[in-house]
This record gives C-alpha cells, structure tokens and sequence, in this order.
C-alpha cells in the first residue's frame, strides 16, 4: 500500500479520508495522489434549457474546487499530485487513474444509499467495488480514531481462487493493522444453520432427530473452520491479536466485531459474467450487503 489514490468530492469528510490515507503513507513510506470529483445539477439544466454564460459558471465551479483542495493540502503541509474531474459518473474516471499511477489501494469516504435507490440505479461506490483491480478503502466519516483492524476470513474452500483472495485479505488486513499502529483480529462466520428459515422452512414438523443432526453439523463446520483459520495463519506467518470463528449471519456478525470504531478488511470476488451482474444487481454480494451494517470503515480486497 504504497501508492494511494485519495477520492475526494468537496465535503466536510475530505479532511478526515486525506488525514487517513497521509497516516497510511507515512508508516509505509508511499505516495498520495488525489483525485475531487466535481459535478453541479447546472450541466443538466444546460442540456435541456441552455445558458448563454453556462461555461462561466463551470468553470467558476471548477475554480472554487480547486481553492477547497489547495486548502484542504495546505492543512497537512505537503505537495500532493491531484486530477480534478466533472461529471456525475466518476467510478470510471478514478480507476482509469488508479491505473495511470499503478495505484494499489483506493481511498474515499463511504455514502450510504437507500435500498430501493440501489436496485434501481447501482451507487457509483458499487460499481468501484466491483470493477476496481486494486482493493478501495471505504472511510466512515464519523469515526474518528481506529481502534482495530478486523479481517473477514472464509473458511468455505470453495476454490483455489477464493482461497488465494482469503489470503490476500488476511495479508492486507496484517499491513492495515501494522501501519495504523493498532490490533488485528481475524473472524471467520459459519452459518447457523440450526436457526435458518431456508433450510427448516421447507422441512414439516421433524422432532428431535433433524434440529440434532443439524447443531452436530454446526460444531463439526466450527471445528473445521477454527482449525482451516489457524492452519493459515501460521503457514503465512501471521501473528493475529485475537481470532474468533463465529455462528449466525455474516453481515450482522462481522458488524458487530468491528464495532463503531473498527476497520473490516474483506474480499470480494464480484464476477464478470452477465449472469452473475445481474444476480449481484438483485442481492449484492457480501462485502455490498456487510456495508450496509458495519459502523466503521471497510476495505474491500478483490
């Protein structure tokens, strides 16, 4: 994580995403690079009405946007490299530039949107997760100090690919902690499959024998995920603060680890194919879903 592209867009949390990703550089000894998006409804209304002096007021716009970073970069005394950018889609723009700079991680402060206004129309921090190569750290503007950095581990050996990503998030979530002088826990969540209306609620009324069979399936598959968790952490040489492997729902459970003032690191192998978009469209995978509930930051690793 030594060359970050910092997202800005002229709010009161650009103060707090920048003094993160500086803090990050300088434990690392990397580059900030800042790119501000700059967009005002007057680029639509031009379309439809028409303004005589519209370029004026663009650029004025632009202009104001450019005095807010200058002072912003002032604060913290250094000399950054920075892009200003107009339009209402910015996702494109930033990870074309965080491929210009070979950037390795993402900064920006997190938005949070409506359900509904997510099925109808993907967030432009949906679409960065999902297409950026590089991971995105995602700064909840009210946090003001982080007190751990917590990786979500998958003990599913799904395949080789999302064992290879559950040791990136595991390495990443290492560096994060390092570099923010703070503690790193690791959680891996098995489903409790004892409470979950998919699988008793399609099962009539089965006493005594099938609520058994399911909690001796449930220690067994938190027994192979606490042994999975710590068989990977040794063979990366990973000395974790605290591990836990816990029961029940993913988002809800990781939400709770992290806490109001927590840092969740968490992979996310958003796929390609037209079929999985369009499921991810209706559902959202997990790392989307964990947003919603996760008080703190979220770095997400692809």
């Amino acid at each position: 994580m030594k060359n970050s592209l910092v997202v800005l867009d002229g709010s009161d949390s650009d103060e707090q995403v920048l003094g993160q990703a500086v803090q990050l550089a300088t434990a690392s000894g990397g580059d900030v690079h800042l790119f501000m998006t700059v967009y005002d409804p007057i680029e639509e209304l031009n379309r439809y009405v028409g303004f005589d002096n519209y370029h004026d007021v663009k650029q004025a716009i632009l202009d104001d946007a450019e005095v807010k970073l200058r002072r912003l970069t002032d604060k913290f005394g250094d000399h950054f490299s920075s892009t200003i950018h107009w339009g209402r889609r910015w996702h494109t723009n930033v990870i074309a530039e965080a491929n210009k700079l070979s950037a390795d991680l993402i900064i920006k402060a997190v938005h949070r949107h409506s359900r509904l206004a997510e099925f109808l129309q993907t967030p432009e921090d949906w679409h960065l997760l999902r297409d950026s190569s590089c991971p995105v750290w995602l700064v909840n503007d009210t946090t003001e100090h982080i007190d751990k950095v917590v990786a979500a581990f998958s003990t599913l050996e799904e395949s080789a690919e999302h064992r290879a990503l559950g040791e990136r998030v595991l390495k990443k979530a290492c560096d994060l902690a390092t570099a923010l002088g703070t503690e790193l826990q690791v959680i891996s969540v098995v489903p409790d499959w004892l409470h979950s209306q998919s699988i008793l609620g399609p099962v009539p009324g089965m006493p005594g024998q099938f609520p058994a069979a399911l909690a001796d399936l449930g220690e067994q598959a938190i027994d192979r995920a606490e042994e999975i968790l710590s068989d990977t952490l040794r063979r990366l040489h990973i000395d974790a603060d605290a591990t836990e492997v816990r029961c029940g729902f993913v988002d809800s459970e990781l939400a709770d680890a992290v806490g109001d003032r927590g840092a969740l690191v968490i992979g996310s192998a958003a796929a390609r194919h037209l079929s999985t978009r369009i499921a991810g469209k209706l559902f959202g995978n997990t790392s989307e879903k964990v947003i919603h509930h996760v008080r703190g930051d979220v770095f997400v690793v692809h």
